[in-house]
């Protein structure tokens, strides 16, 4: 029996237009890379912090068990989504659009750190 493994990102930035557009691209890399159609409904809306002019974005697992389709469809996407956002480095080396990818829920071991800027 193949085992439930959540995966989610945050993305979280303090320039709500650019994190529109890493939004938008994120939802088009869920557009063209998923066989399911309705996969960018896993990406949330754009939430703004209580100071400091944060605002973040959360993508919600996809609820599949590990092995199957839709699992892996989304561990591809996933992979570009991280690959996408590590290329956002500005000239000094830094990178405004900060991100973790987190992973819980499994059997096999407890919830960690997947990927992070």
């Amino acid at each position: 029996m193949k085992n439930i493994k959540h995966h989610a990102i945050i993305v979280t930035c303090n320039d709500k237009e650019a994190l529109i557009l890493v939004r938008n691209e994120i939802i088009r890399l869920y557009k063209s890379n998923m066989e399911a159609k309705n996969a960018q409904q896993l990406v949330s809306p754009i939430i703004d912090s209580l100071i400091n002019k944060y605002c973040s974005f959360f993508i919600a697992p996809d609820g599949s068990k590990e092995g199957y389709d839709a699992s892996d469809d989304n561990d591809r996407v996933r992979k570009k989504i991280t690959d996408f956002l590590n290329t956002l480095i500005e000239s000094d080396g830094s990178n405004s659009v900060k991100f973790v990818e987190v992973y819980y829920g499994t059997d096999e071991s407890l919830a960690g750190i997947e990927n992070n800027n």
